[in-house]
C-alpha cells in the first residue's frame, strides 16, 4: 500500500477535480507553485491571488525552508570548513522542506460547522480583495467562462503513443537513477491525464492502457528477481530503452553510475503504430537546467517533438 500510495494519490486527486468540474460546469488548470515543482491543478477562473490567499500554510513553509536553506550552505564545522554542500540539492530541498513543515506546523484550529466555515472564508476573501471583493460573489461565473475557452481547446482523443512517449520521459528523468517501476508510471500517467484532460472525466483504463504502451515501446525490463515477489508484474524493475540500446550489457547500476539524461541521447525509439524514429546524438537538445522537473519537461517536449516530425515525415514519403 505504502509503495503504490503515490499513484493513488495522483489517482485522488485526478478524480476529485473531475467530479468537481462536473458538477459545477467548470474546468481545471495548471498553476505552478514552488519552480522546480510539478503544478497543481486548480479551477480555472478563480484570481491566482485569492488562491494564495488560501496558501498562507505553503506561504510560511516556503519562508522557512529558505531560512534553512541559507543555514545549509554557510554553517561550518570546527575546522572552518563547509559543514555540508555548497548548494542545496534537489534532495537536502526535500528534506528540507518537511523539517520546515513541522517547525511551521501549527495548531490544530476549533471545529466550525460547514455553514460557519463559508461565512468565515466569504467574509475572508472580501476582505482580503478590498476593491475587487465583488469578484467572491461572482466566482462560479467566472470560472465558467474560463471553463467554455478551455473546453474549446481539448482535444475529444487522446493520442495515446505520444502520451506513453511523454509520461516514459518523465518518469525517466524524475528517477533520482534511470530506474523506476510500474507504478511509477501509472503515477505519472495519471498526471498527465489530469493535465490534458482539463477536468474533464475521462475513459476508465485510459491510465492503464498509456502505461502498458510505455512499457511494451520505451522501457527496458532488467528485473533480476531474487525472490517470487520478485516475478510479479508490478515488482518488475524498467529503465528507459534509449538510455540502454544494448540489453545485453544492462545491469542494476548504482546511482553514482546510472545513465544521465544531460549525456546519453536516445538510440532509437518505436511507438506503436507509429514509424521508426531515429534521434541522432546531438538533436535530443536537452539543456543542463538545475531542476530536475524542468529537465523532465523539456525531455519529454523535445522526444514528443521527434515522434510528431517521424509520422509527418512518413506520411510525406
Amino acid at each position: 500500500m505504502l509503495e503504490n500510495v503515490v499513484a493513488a494519490s495522483s489517482l485522488y486527486n485526478e478524480l476529485v477535480m473531475a467530479g468537481v468540474c462536473e458538477v459545477l460546469d467548470v474546468a481545471s488548470e495548471p498553476r505552478t507553485v514552488s519552480a522546480g515543482r510539478r503544478p497543481v491543478m486548480e479551477v480555472a477562473g478563480v484570481p491566482h491571488e485569492l488562491i494564495g490567499w488560501m496558501s498562507q500554510r505553503g506561504y510560511e513553509i516556503d519562508l522557512c525552508r529558505q531560512e534553512l536553506e541559507h543555514e545549509y550552505v554557510t554553517v561550518v564545522d570546527e575546522d572552518g570548513n563547509l559543514k555540508f554542500a555548497p548548494v542545496v540539492s534537489e534532495e537536502a530541498r526535500t528534506k528540507l522542506n518537511r523539517i520546515a513543515a513541522r517547525k511551521t506546523r501549527p495548531p490544530k484550529p476549533k471545529a466550525r460547522s460547514l455553514a460557519q466555515l463559508r461565512t468565515d472564508w466569504r467574509a475572508g476573501a472580501k476582505e482580503f480583495l478590498g476593491e475587487a471583493a465583488h469578484l467572491v460573489d461572482s466566482l462560479l461565473e467566472r470560472a465558467r467562462v474560463a471553463a467554455a475557452a478551455i473546453r474549446a481547446q481539448v482535444a475529444e482523443t487522446l493520442d495515446v503513443a505520444l502520451a506513453a512517449l511523454g509520461v516514459s520521459a518523465m518518469v525517466f528523468v524524475m528517477s533520482s537513477n534511470g530506474l523506476f517501476h510500474r507504478r511509477h508510471l501509472l503515477a505519472e500517467a495519471r498526471r498527465f491525464l489530469a493535465l490534458v484532460q482539463r477536468g474533464r472525466r475521462r475513459e476508465p483504463g485510459l491510465d492503464e492502457t498509456i502505461v502498458n504502451a510505455a512499457i511494451a515501446a520505451h522501457c527496458l525490463d532488467i528485473t533480476e528477481p531474487k525472490t517470487t515477489r520478485g516475478l510479479l508484474a508490478d515488482y518488475r524493475l524498467y529503465t528507459a530503452r534509449w538510455a540502454h540500446p544494448d540489453p545485453t550489457r544492462t545491469r542494476r547500476r548504482a546511482p553514482e553510475a546510472a545513465p544521465d539524461v544531460d549525456h546519453r541521447p536516445p538510440a532509437g525509439l518505436t511507438a506503436p503504430g507509429a514509424p521508426v524514429l531515429r534521434v541522432e546524438p546531438g538533436d535530443w537538445g536537452i539543456p543542463r537546467v538545475p531542476l530536475r522537473y524542468d529537465r523532465a519537461v523539456i525531455a519529454s517536449t523535445a522526444l514528443t517533438h521527434q515522434l510528431r516530425a517521424a509520422r509527418g515525415a512518413g506520411r510525406a514519403r
